[in-house]
């Protein structure tokens, strides 16, 4: 037992947190609270001016607790409705019984299936060793027990992110991000299998600006649109702005859905913006999603692109976008 993880959070001078910080402080990933407050209702964090969330310290405790919970095994939809009093008599409850638990016996008889809680922590670790037998193992363990669309919100799209952050921290090499994209990308590649779009849906153009070669984003972003009832068709990474307006004009798209990941501060991603914006019909939509997305908020702005922070949001868009 990790005394950090039950002493409760110190409280800052500050009371109101972002959701980067509260990721820091609880060990949980910014997509699963972002998850756990969307689909359960586990935190209700308050909003600024700009419908930016702010946490404060009873939330950033609550999360612990719901932390501890998943980690003995809970399932979040069996937890998240628990007041804070139930909770921490849970966990409580939880420790004390493993304390009193008898060591695990080593073999295939403790071999169990992965709680909600593990695949994250378990993905990242195969990728830290370049397991892939280790990796997808977690990835049809997840697949077999969640929805596509969970999938993706929990699983996948945090441990991208995860992969990310390591990636540009130095804490992973060259070889683990190539390790990943090239697993990754082989499961949201059958992912698609799982639906089935009508010839009459509205067909959504999905790629990379020129320059930008990681696309993991952009598949999850095709799978995404092909559940919520468009036709995805995906062009693959780093692609210039006229051949992206070219397949708009020869299949009659509807929507351009974009993933921008690294880096943060490109020029050259704002004027291939600009280009597509002019080469583009005025009544064509354009989607912007991705890690560094947000940094180009200015000039998204500027051309009317819409701004998408993770993929409830661009859930959000696609079918109001349909119904328009």
């Amino acid at each position: 037992m990790n005394p950090a993880e039950n002493a409760p959070p110190t409280v800052s001078d500050d009371p109101q947190h972002t959701i980067r910080v509260v990721a820091g402080r609880t060990g949980l990933t910014a997509d699963a609270i972002r998850a756990w407050e969307r689909r359960y209702g586990a935190v209700q964090p308050g909003r600024t001016d700009t419908r930016r969330r702010l946490y404060s310290d009873a939330d950033v405790e609550r999360l612990l607790l719901l932390r501890r919970a998943i980690a003995a095994g809970r399932r979040i939809g069996d937890v998240a409705q628990l007041s804070d009093e139930e909770l921490r008599a849970m966990v409580n409850a939880d420790d004390s019984a493993q304390a009193l638990a008898p060591p695990p016996i080593a073999g295939p008889s403790a071999l169990r299936r992965r709680s909600e809680g593990d695949w994250v922590p378990a993905g990242l670790e195969a990728i830290e060793r370049l397991d892939s037998a280790a990796l997808q193992g977690v990835l049809s363990d997840a697949a077999v027990s969640l929805s596509p669309t969970r999938m993706l919100d929990e699983v996948l799209m945090p441990i991208l992110r995860e992969i990310g952050e390591r990636w540009r921290s130095g804490e992973l090499r060259p070889a683990h991000e190539h390790f990943a994209t090239a697993m990754l990308r082989s499961f949201l590649g059958n992912v698609p299998v799982t639906y089935s779009s009508s010839e009459d849906a509205p067909l959504a153009i999905v790629t990379t600006p020129a320059g930008q070669l990681h696309e993991l984003g952009a598949l999850g972003a095709a799978v995404t649109a092909g559940l919520d009832g468009w036709r995805p068709l995906y062009l693959g990474p780093n692609l210039p702005a006229e051949d992206i307006a070219m397949a708009v004009r020869d299949c009659g798209a509807r929507l351009v859905a974009l993933s921008i990941v690294y880096p943060p501060d490109d020029r050259r991603i704002s004027d291939e913006l600009r280009r597509l914006r002019r080469l583009l019909p005025p009544d064509v939509p354009v989607l912007v999603g991705g890690a560094s997305a947000s940094s180009y908020a200015d000039v998204l702005r500027e051309l009317g692109l819409l701004l998408v922070q993770d993929f409830a949001e661009l859930r959000d868009e696609l079918r109001r976008l349909r119904g328009a």
